[in-house]
């Protein structure tokens, strides 16, 4: 099972942005605000980074497998599939689950977030499935559950869209449209801290319904993958003016805290457009250093929680005020310190990206899969 198309390295970088996005969003919610949400929302916006990831993820899963299932699920192509997509993501979601329930163990800091019971369902990925009631271990983990039973899944997406497009594009169009009015406007959400604290009419979802949020990302990813490969539209946006311009209506749109639904279109919009860049867009993602960032994106999304731990231990750090929930400083106090914090974070990845996380993945493509599988995803 080799894929047949090219590697699309404009995608790769994406990814590096929108996890450090991610990184700068946990640390204004868990350190300390240093942006005011009044003057503009680009920070507080930083969840839906990773829904940008599950676009992601359903495009390039699609441009990199989708020849392998378009006509039938045979035994030797699905194992090699899921034994890749299992490589990719779960040794380092168990090295970091294992980690967090080591210092919890040490330190006896169990708590409804660091909660034994939840150990299982961390393990069998089933913790975005509103098991519990909080989120648990190592919190971005959540996106991971969703993802890997959206892998699961896609071989069966990839049929129906196969036997026949029309009617599967406007099935699974209408699902996206469902599952995100849904999540912000009819499903039951309730505060995990405080239940008398009303929830937001946003996709903010995580431990709850964090697996249809995904799915909806994924499969808007592979429906955007049958426009791109259809040719639809690639002289429009292979320019680089069709791509300042999508970036600046996506910042604009996250700086002014419009619906999140608007969001994801202009997400879409982003994959799309990236992906089919050829000109100084293209070249600057193809710098040493934005590449990089973005083959270490997982680590850096799942390595995050730790340098916060000090933080979570009760240390307070100089130059904050603190209020009962959270603490607030001046823009640059805080900007000093999540530089630092992004740097620590970048640190630890690094090692965890050659340490744990390609070898793991090399040796069980190499073991299980029976082939060499390029890394794509």
């Amino acid at each position: 099972m080799q894929p047949t198309h090219k590697y699309l390295s404009n995608l790769t970088p994406l990814r590096g942005i929108a996890a450090i996005w991610v990184v700068v969003f946990h640390f204004s919610e868990i350190v300390a605000k240093f942006v005011d949400p009044g003057t503009t929302a680009v920070i507080t916006k930083g969840y839906l980074m990773v829904d940008l990831f599950f676009v992601m993820s359903g495009f390039i899963i699609s441009h990199v497998y989708e020849q392998s299932f378009q006509n039938n699920i045979q035994s030797t192509p699905f194992r090699q599939y899921i034994v890749a997509r299992f490589a990719r993501v779960y040794p380092l979601h168990l090295f970091t689950l294992l980690l967090l329930v080591i210092l919890a163990a040490f330190s006896g800091a169990w708590n409804p977030v660091q909660d034994p019971a939840a150990i299982p369902t961390q393990i069998l990925l089933l913790h975005s499935f509103g098991i519990h009631k909080i989120f648990t271990w190592n919190v971005p983990s959540w996106s991971i559950s969703a993802e890997w039973w959206a892998y699961m899944i896609f071989p069966v997406l990839v049929i129906f869209l196969n036997r026949n497009k029309k009617l599967a594009v406007a099935v699974l169009g209408f699902f996206v449209v469902l599952a995100y009015v849904a999540i912000m406007f009819w499903l039951k959400r309730v505060n995990p801290f405080d239940p008398r604290i009303p929830v937001l009419h946003n996709l903010d979802t995580t431990f709850d319904y964090g697996y249809l949020r995904g799915l909806a990302g994924f499969v808007s990813g592979m429906i955007l993958y049958k426009v791109y490969d259809s040719g639809l539209l690639r002289n429009i946006f292979q320019k680089d003016l069709t791509a300042v311009l999508v970036i600046l209506i996506s910042i604009v749109c996250l700086h002014f805290g419009v619906n999140d639904g608007f969001d994801i279109i202009m997400f879409a919009a982003l994959v799309f457009a990236f992906a089919q860049n050829n000109g100084k867009l293209h070249a600057l993602c193809n710098i040493p250093v934005a590449q990089f960032l973005g083959k270490i994106s997982y680590s850096i999304y799942l390595i995050q929680i730790f340098p916060l731990i000090p933080v979570f231990a009760g240390v307070k750090l100089p130059g904050l005020v603190y209020a009962n929930y959270s603490a607030t400083t001046s823009f640059l106090t805080g900007a000093g310190y999540c530089l630092i914090y992004i740097c620590l974070v970048v640190g630890l990845s690094c090692l965890s990206y050659y340490g744990i996380e390609k070898p793991c993945r090399k040796w069980i493509n190499e073991k299980w899969g029976k082939e060499k599988m390029p890394v794509y995803a």
